[in-house]
C-alpha cells in the first residue's frame, strides 16, 4: 500500500484541552517545515505498514523545527476542515 497525506491543519487555539479554532493549511508554517512534516508523517506510517486513516501530530517550535508528538489511529473531529481544503 501507499501512504498519502491530506495536508496539514493547525489546532493550536484551545481552551481546557478542547480545540476552539482549526485552520488548514497551517498559516505559520514555512513551505520547508510543512514539507518536512508531511514527509516525516508519511515515512513514519510507511515504515510501520500502517493501513488505516489516522492523524500524525507534531509540535513546531519558534524556529520552525518540528517534533513528533503522537499518532491518532482514527479520523478526528477536526476532519471537516481537512475535507474543506481537499474537496
Amino acid at each position: 500500500g501507499e501512504v498519502i497525506h491530506l495536508w496539514d491543519r493547525d489546532c493550536s487555539v484551545q481552551r481546557r484541552h478542547q480545540k476552539i479554532i482549526e485552520t488548514a493549511p497551517s498559516m505559520g508554517l514555512t513551505e520547508e517545515t510543512r514539507n518536512a512534516m508531511l514527509n516525516d508523517a508519511c515515512r513514519l506510517l510507511a515504515a510501520d505498514n500502517y493501513r488505516a486513516a489516522g492523524t500524525v501530530e507534531f509540535l513546531v517550535d519558534k524556529n520552525g523545527k518540528h517534533y513528533f508528538m503522537e499518532v491518532n489511529p482514527r479520523v478526528q473531529v477536526e476532519h471537516t476542515i481537512t475535507e474543506e481544503i481537499t474537496g
